[in-house]
């Protein structure tokens, strides 16, 4: 029992020892606690707590929070966007490897949004629209926040880049719409958004994809293989579940639900 108990002392100090320098010191980064931890309370409240809460409760009325969270959010991709047009010259679409004298800043910021991004499950609990979450809702919140913290805890930086630019962009244009079904409900029923977006977010994948595979399969980049090809399948099926659901959403002519 001892030696085990050791090992996984040695395991958990050799995380942190791993860890970036110039990223260990922010909030969440370092130890993997802290991730672990928001994970954990993110599903116990979505799958038990939560729903237990509102079984017999009323559906919130959030919307006037909903609007300024939406807000928000356009507000802070937008700067991520930002940060995506300042450092394009920096990068390669070929390879653009860690360097020490990258910017470590915009990739934490990323981090932190995606961390703010499980507020959407929450409200699909407090509104009682547990049909919206979904596997793809869920798996989809938890790897882009997972993948974030593990490459700006170890890796920041390099070809995640690209990642975040074209993430950032998506986000920014669906928080709008979302803004914009609150102010005005006729948006909530227009298929052209809902389609249009749903082929935005595939769209996003597919490109995603080829920016992880192109360094992948250049044997002169220095950027860790294996986080790229750890990438890829999670990516692959990110792109296999939105088409999925876009196909039995409107193709099939099927009702569809939002997607965030």
């Amino acid at each position: 029992m001892t030696s085990v108990l050791e090992h996984l002392v040695s395991g958990y100090s050799k995380l942190v020892q791993w860890s970036d320098t110039r990223s260990r010191y922010f909030p969440f980064m370092g130890s993997p606690l802290p991730i672990i931890t928001v994970l954990s309370v993110y599903f116990w409240y979505i799958f038990d707590y939560g729903p237990k809460v509102m079984k017999n409760a009323p559906a919130k009325d959030i919307t006037n929070v909903m609007k300024t969270y939406n807000l928000l959010q356009i507000f802070f991709n937008f700067i991520g966007i930002t940060w995506g047009v300042i450092l394009w010259n920096d990068t390669k679409l070929l390879c653009t490897p860690i360097t020490e004298n990258i910017l470590v800043f915009p990739h934490y910021m990323y981090f932190l949004l995606k961390a703010v991004d499980l507020i959407d499950t929450v409200f699909f609990v407090l509104r009682k629209r547990f049909d919206q979450i979904t596997f793809l809702h869920v798996y989809h919140h938890v790897i882009m926040l997972v993948g974030s913290w593990v490459t700006c805890n170890y890796f920041p930086g390099g070809q995640l880049y690209f990642l975040g630019f074209i993430n950032s962009f998506v986000h920014a244009v669906m928080y709008l719409y979302y803004y914009l079904s609150l102010v005005d409900p006729s948006y909530k029923k227009s298929i052209w958004w809902k389609k249009h977006l749903t082929q935005l977010q595939i769209a996003q994948h597919c490109t995603v994809f080829v920016t992880f595979l192109i360094p992948l399969l250049n044997p002169e980049c220095s950027y860790p293989k294996w986080i790229l090809m750890s990438y890829l399948p999670a990516c692959a099926l990110m792109i296999y579940l939105f088409t999925d659901f876009y196909v039995n959403a409107y193709v099939k002519k099927k009702p569809p639900k939002a997607v965030q």
